[in-house]
């Protein structure tokens, strides 16, 4: 009797080697809510492959118990809007939709940017900070930066542009916008001014509002001296890059 009980923890060891299957390398990084009968490795939206960990809105699956299972992170869901070569991937994050540039499943980075910019119009502002799940995505800081844009600024009554303030520089001017001269006034800074400009001028207190939006390092720098004349436009469209979490335990 003692023999056997004592080959019993090897026969278990095999059993379990045999029967648990392998997909997408070490089980133990896929959260519990991972279907591998449900999920392709890879499906293509425009230019842009998309696998694990991210998914289309067509991978996930409700059982009769209620429970969702996913073909990647649950924060990750990518939908596909139109068909073809004209299709475009776009995520959700913080309530607000980003359009998928690229992703570099080698490196684990992803380039986003605001879909609001894609309207057609020359000069579309971005109307809100990005905000996401640091759980999961977190900043390439090796190539992010920021721009920060100041809107309705001097609109109260007796509010007046400081003097030495250089508007000419920092104030938004293209086609469709209030020209220079007309007032309320909206601004751009990259964090360099916006360090030596903005605060020196408290401009915070003399806007309606503020918005803070990442970019890449090296795109920003080439567009420096033509923000203010829409050229914030192609810096935001060229987006920004976000790194994610690889799972090491069960979400």
């Amino acid at each position: 009797m003692a023999a056997h009980l004592q080959r019993l923890p090897i026969l278990l060891f095999v059993f379990l080697s045999i029967h648990v299957p392998a997909s997408h390398g070490d089980l133990a990084l896929l959260p519990t809510t991972y279907d591998t009968s449900m999920c392709s490795d890879s499906v293509t939206c425009g230019t842009v492959s998309i696998s694990y960990p991210f998914y289309l809105s067509n991978g996930i699956r409700k059982t009769a118990n209620y429970t969702s299972y996913y073909c990647g992170y649950t924060d990750l869901e990518i939908s596909c809007q139109d068909e073809g070569q004209s299709a475009t991937p776009v995520i959700r994050l913080g309530g607000d939709s980003y359009t998928v540039l690229n992703i570099f499943y080698g490196s684990r980075t992803i380039i986003l940017a605001d879909s609001d910019v894609f309207s057609g119009l020359r000069c579309s502002q971005p109307s809100h900070n990005v905000t996401f799940d640091y759980k999961w995505l977190r900043y390439n800081t090796r190539y992010y930066d920021n721009i920060t844009f100041f809107y309705d600024c001097y609109s109260k009554l007796g509010d007046s542009v400081p003097p030495g303030f250089d508007t000419a520089k920092y104030q938004i001017n293209c086609s469709g916008l209030d020209s220079p001269q007309s007032s309320p006034a909206s601004f751009v800074f990259t964090d360099e001014e916006l360090g030596m400009i903005a605060q020196d001028y408290e401009l915070a207190s003399h806007c309606k509002e503020s918005v803070t939006v990442p970019v890449q390092r090296d795109v920003v720098m080439t567009y420096e001296y033509m923000l203010a004349m829409g050229g914030y436009v192609d810096v935001l469209k060229m987006g920004f890059e976000l790194e994610w979490n690889r799972v090491t335990t069960d979400q």
